[in-house]
Parts: structure tokens; C-alpha cells; sequence
């Protein structure tokens, strides 16, 4: 999903703004233009914050999240493969690596939910083409040059870049700036490694304030002239906020416990920034991977635990929920020299107090696998993005959809989903929408364990007339839309029967 507007564009239409003076940025009032067209969001509070953490070079996700009670996982791994009883139990034969102590104490608090199997269609095992596919959210076979956070942000900021928001967009911790947050109308994110440091860089530059030729350098050094103005622009407020902002609690020295520690710090500070995004480097385990994959899942448990607790100490908790991924996860069977090479699908971590705690989805299957003798994908990484946009960021099902050009059923992961059981319901449908409904009627329902679902529909009488879905699913929410346009108008019922024994009813009109 592209915004119309190129970059010559938007060099004339800033020129026309701001009368010709250094980009128009400096003079426009942000606040002016922040704001959010009707419809885009939905009654998630304002203000939320979604913190992402990319593990950089793959995270073998059989030893993060461990089958150890299948043999299968022993035998494929005679030599970096991680006992029982050295691990943290979860449920349904699954464990934590033993250097998670930290996650396994916020998962026992309900605070971490663990999707498993999580990849795509036709996988691409390349660093460089896997990562920009996560970044982008496309198909593997599609290129895209647009984030996904980018296009979220493109949602929330409509104005995005004749009216700058007052507040940073997007902070990256880091110095090279992620495909993630960039877009063809220009980068909404903010990059550094210290907000102090950051200010020093920049304070007292002006933006230039020579208009560029109309050619094509032109254009490219207009699009770098924004980029300086941009980060001039939140120099100030970025550094302001981390001189009102605190941390609770003394967080690691290491690398992501500094970055976690700077993001505490500026939401604390008063900072409304929708996105973060760190990073830690090191997960291509080729070789000797035991020792190296602790000390990571380590540096990464400590830190996101202390920032948890930050964050409840002050009040911020059910305001920011924290997600990971990787590029891929890796090879089932180890390699010769005590490692694993590059694979597929792998478990992702969504944590926070607003968290579903618990693991969605079947365990990986060892025995199943792909063509290339992978891993299978319970789930489509979209689905994990589509979920946090819409439950946890609050946009709206419509512009979720439009983001990732298709829809993608949500998972139950926030406590306040649409789509959310009870304790012992394994199976919702919610009343169809429109009701009374003409031409279409969309259903959506969810399921909390892997079952058959037949899903019908159904005359006053009991006749069955019409199948809408029948097949076996995993957990998860789903959407059907059904064409009603053939019916007569009337009332109808629709069904949904399960293999666990279940079946729910709800009445529908149809005025065609």
C-alpha cells in the first residue's frame, strides 16, 4: 500500500506551504496535523506502544522454545540438543531455554504469550531477503520497498510530511536505520543510540533552506534535506523527554539492556511515540551454538524482565507491549560442527500485562516437515502483526487489511480481543456483521484448541441450505464473508458445529 506522493511532489507542495523557507518544517505547528481520520482507528485507549525486538541472524527456536519430552528433537540433535530437566516447563511438553528465567517468571504472571511456528509461505532462507521480508510484511515472492510499521504510521499521521506530528513517529536504538520504518514519501523513524549524544549532533544545525532543482538529484537531495529536518525537528523533544523521564529499577549493561532501559526512560518521560524498535545481533548459530544461544536468550530474559518491571513501577504496563522476531528460525537436524544453518518457521514472543499469557498453536511437528525437511508455519507472520495493529495499536480491521494488501485472521493474544474465551471455552461466534445484512454478511469466529469446524447455514426450519467453511483448524480468529445475494429475504440461522462437540446459533436477516 503506497501513498501517492512522490518526492517531487512533495518538494512542491512543501515549497507552497512554507513560501520556499528551509522545507516548511520548522515554521509548520505539528500538532495541527497530527491527527487521525475517522474510521482508521478503533476503541483501543490512545497512546498505546508496541516495542519490537529483532534478533539478527535467525533464532533456533527448537532450543528457545524446547520439545523436550519428543524424541524426535533428541534424535535429531545428538549434541546441542537441551534435557528436560534442564529446562523451564511450561505445558503440553514444551520448555523454556534454562537461561530464561526471567521470561518463565513473567510467563507464570500470565505475561508472555509464545506463538509457535511462525513463518510464510515458500520460505527464503537469505539474511538479507528474509529480514526485508518481515520488515516489508510481504509475500516471499513479492518485493516491497515500504515498512510495515511505515505504513501503519502512514495510517496514523495522514499529513505525514507537509504537517510533521509534534512528536517522534518511530525511534529506532541503533545507527543504520531498519527497512521497517521507510517509506516512498520519506522515513518515519528516528535513529539513535543515545538521546543526549543525539541532541549534541544536531543542536544548532538549520536546515537548509535553499529549495533543490526540479530533477531528478533534486528530488533525492530534497528526501535527505527532510530527513535532516526531521531529526532536527525531534532532537529537542527526544532529549527533553529522556531529562523528564526515569527508570526504576537498574537495568544490564548489555547492549539491549541499554536500548530497553532509553525506551523505559522516554515513555516514562512523556514521549508518544507509537513504535520502538532494538535489536541484538549473533543468532547465525552455524557453529558451537549451545554457548553462544544462551548467553543470548540470557542478555535478552534479563532485560526484557527489568523492563517489565520498570514498567509497572510506573504505571506504564498495560500501555506497551513488547514483540520479537527473526528472520527465520533454524534446521531441525544439527549440522557437523555442533550448530544449525538456516531454517523456517520458529516461535515469536508478545509480551506485556495486557498479554493472553500461555503458547497458541500445536507443537512443531518433527515428523511432518517441508519439501526441504523444514519445519511447516502454523501460523502466518502477518497474523502476529495484524493482531498487535489491531488489538494492542487499535487500527482498524479495514486498514490492517489494506497494509498487508489482504486480511489475515487475528490470534488470541491480547486479554481484550474481540475474539477472547472464557475459562473452558474452546470455541466463539460472534453475531454476524451487517444484521440485518443484503449482498454479504461477514462471520467471525475463534477457536482455542486445534478442531473441526463446519460452519453453515441454515433455513427456520433446520434445512441446511448453504456451507460457508468445513475443514480442521488450528487456534486462532478467523473471518468468513458469505454471499447471501441467492437467499430470499427472511430469517436465517447460522451454525457453527466442532469435533469437540460445540455448536453455536446465531439468527440472521437477510433484506436483499
Amino acid at each position: 500500500m503506497k501513498k501517492e506522493l512522490s518526492r517531487s511532489e512533495f518538494l512542491r507542495q512543501m515549497a507552497l506551504l512554507s513560501g520556499g523557507v528551509g522545507l516548511g518544517i520548522s515554521g509548520i505547528p505539528g500538532q495541527a496535523y497530527a491527527t487521525i481520520p475517522a474510521g482508521v482507528l478503533t476503541s483501543v485507549p490512545e497512546g498505546n506502544v508496541v516495542v519490537i525486538i529483532q534478533l539478527v541472524g535467525g533464532n533456533d527456536g527448537l532450543n528457545t522454545v524446547i520439545p523436550a519430552e519428543n524424541d524426535q528433537y533428541f534424535a535429531k540433535r545428538p549434541d546441542i540438543a537441551i534435557k528436560k530437566e534442564n529446562a523451564l516447563a511450561l505445558k503440553n511438553g514444551m520448555y523454556l531455554h534454562p537461561s530464561m528465567s526471567g521470561i518463565k517468571s513473567l510467563y507464570d504472571q500470565g505475561n508472555v504469550a509464545i506463538v509457535q511456528s511462525v513463518g510464510y509461505a515458500n520460505p527464503n532462507r537469505s539474511h538479507f531477503r528474509a529480514t526485508d521480508i518481515w520488515n516489508t510484511g510481504s509475500d516471499a515472492n513479492v518485493v516491497w520497498e515500504e515498512g510495515w510499521a511505515a505504513r501503519f504510521l502512514a495510517e496514523k499521521y495522514p499529513t505525514y510530511p507537509i504537517g510533521m506530528p509534534s512528536q517522534p513517529m518511530a525511534i529506532q536504538l541503533g545507527s543504520v536505520e531498519s527497512l521497517l520504518f521507510q517509506s516512498d514519501i520519506g522515513r518515519f523513524g528516528t535513529v539513535f543510540e543515545d538521546p543526549n549524544l543525539f541532541y549534541q549532533l544536531v543542536s544548532g544545525t538549520l536546515a537548509d533552506d535553499e529549495i533543490p532543482p526540479a530533477t531528478l538529484a533534486g528530488d533525492e537531495l530534497a528526501f535527505l534535506k527532510q530527513v535532516s529536518a526531521t531529526s532536527i525537528q525531534y532532537s529537542t523533544v527526544i532529549r527533553d523527554g529522556a531529562l523528564r523521564g526515569k527508570n526504576s529499577v537498574t537495568y544490564p549493561t548489555t547492549n539491549l539492556g541499554k536500548q530497553l532501559g532509553i525506551v523505559a526512560k522516554l515513555i516514562s518521560g512523556g514521549l508518544e511515540t507509537p513504535v520502538y524498535l532494538c535489536t541484538i545481533g549473533g543468532f547465525d548459530t552455524h557453529a558451537n551454538q549451545l554457548t553462544q544461544h544462551s548467553n543470548l536468550w540470557k542478555q535478552i530474559s534479563d532485560a526484557v524482565a527489568i523492563f517489565q518491571k520498570d514498567l509497572k513501577n510506573q504505571n506504564k504496563g498495560k500501555q506497551v507491549t513488547l514483540m520479537t522476531f527473526s528472520e527465520f528460525g533454524r534446521r531441525v537436524n544439527q549440522n557437523g560442527t555442533a550448530g544449525t544453518d538456516h531454517g523456517t518457521a520458529a516461535p515469536l514472543f508478545v509480551i506485556g500485562d495486557t498479554v493472553r499469557g500461555g503458547l497458541i498453536g500445536d507443537n512443531p511437528n518433527l515428523v511432518n516437515l517441508d519439501a526441504n525437511g523444514d519445519i511447516k508455519a502454523n501460523f502466518d507472520y502477518r497474523q502476529v502483526y495484524s493482531t498487535v495493529l489491531s488489538d494492542h495499536l487499535g487500527l482498524s480491521t479495514t486498514s490492517t487489511a489494506g497494509i498487508f494488501k489482504k486480511s489475515f485472521d487475528r490470534l488470541p493474544i491480547f486479554l481484550k480481543s474481540p475474539l477472547m474465551a472464557e475459562p473452558g471455552v474452546k470455541v466463539v461466534l460472534l453475531d454476524p456483521a451487517p444484521n440485518p445484512a443484503a449482498g454479504q454478511v461477514r462471520i467471525q469466529f475463534a477457536v482455542f484448541e486445534s478442531m473441526q469446524v463446519d460452519l453453515a447455514l441454515f433455513d427456520m426450519q433446520g434445512q441446511k441450505i448453504g456451507s460457508i467453511f468445513a475443514g480442521k483448524l488450528e487456534t486462532g480468529t478467523f473471518t468468513q464473508s458469505y454471499d447471501i445475494a441467492q437467499f430470499p429475504n427472511g430469517s436465517y440461522l447460522l451454525s457453527l458445529a466442532t469435533s469437540t462437540g460445540a455448536r453455536i446459533t446465531k439468527r440472521l436477516i437477510i433484506v436483499n
